[in-house]
């Protein structure tokens, strides 16, 4: 390979890091995790993606407890296995629900009780709750009180993104706005960078992990970081996947269908939980 294929390899990959400064680790705008999902990643519509992402949010608060009875990471196939049940089985949620909260954070935490009949429970028995369909027409019911108050806090409906959405499309600014949040995407990503500009806490650690859960390179992104909190291990074990399917899951056992909810479904019946309805 030539000297101009090797540069032209590089760039493609974005590990031109000459054309970055350390202001390519702080994200280019602030909007909350779900809004980066829907706008600038390819889940364009409030739903499963945006419940988790909060979710994760909320363990990263500290909001949710999350004790995990696993040392080795672990990695979803493209088909749900019993192992994956028995990894569910070691992952338990508590929710702690102390202080303030937005609304849509106070929706996700009372989805989850009405989800699970109780404030302690173990991704699993979550998984085999979705299989009722009682407790999936009443998941519905919740996510979809969660995307209006989504909707509502973030102006999604309103003036708030007019000047770079119009119409479901991104106007030039809103283009600008997502090449940058792409930088960022490729910063999460690559090795080189994060080593030269590595973030400087486990707090910066953790919301980074986040924000490549907002993009699906979560696991990617913590290859290449501390694994130094609840939150990011998590993620270790899949867990925003594991989240998606188990959510997924339940929209698929619903008996009937709303139409013009709004909600995003996204449903993959690929990762049915079994037992299911």
């Amino acid at each position: 390979m030539n000297k101009k294929n090797i540069c032209d390899v590089v760039n493609m990959l974005g590990l031109n890091n000459n054309k970055y400064d350390e202001n390519i680790k702080n994200p280019p705008s602030d909007d909350s995790y779900p809004m980066v999902s829907i706008l600038f990643s390819k889940n364009n519509g409030i739903g499963v993606n945006a419940l988790s992402l909060t979710i994760l949010d909320l363990i990263n608060k500290d909001q949710i407890k999350c004790d995990i009875d696993l040392d080795d990471s672990h990695e979803v196939g493209k088909k749900l296995t019993p192992q994956d049940m028995e990894v569910m089985k070691k992952i338990t949620l508590r929710i702690a629900n102390k202080g303030e909260l937005k609304t849509s954070e106070s929706l996700a935490i009372n989805l989850l009780k009405n989800m699970n009949k109780n404030k302690k429970f173990n991704l699993k028995s979550m998984a085999k709750q979705g299989n009722n369909s009682s407790v999936a027409n009443k998941f519905e019911n919740d996510l979809m009180d969660f995307a209006k108050a989504i909707e509502n806090e973030n102006g999604y409906d309103g003036n708030n993104y007019k000047d770079i959405l119009e119409n479901g499309k991104l106007t030039s600014k809103g283009k600008e706005i997502k090449k940058e949040w792409k930088n960022f995407h490729d910063y999460l990503k690559s090795k080189d960078l994060t080593e030269k500009y590595p973030p400087e806490s486990a707090l910066e650690n953790s919301s980074q992990i986040l924000y490549a859960s907002c993009f699906d390179i979560e696991k990617d992104a913590l290859g290449i970081r501390e694994n130094n909190s609840p939150l990011t291990d998590l993620i270790d074990k899949d867990g925003y996947k594991l989240l998606n399917i188990i959510f997924n899951n339940a929209l698929l056992n619903v008996s009937e269908k709303r139409k013009g909810d709004g909600i995003f479904y996204g449903v993959n019946d690929k990762y049915t939980i079994p037992g299911g309805g």
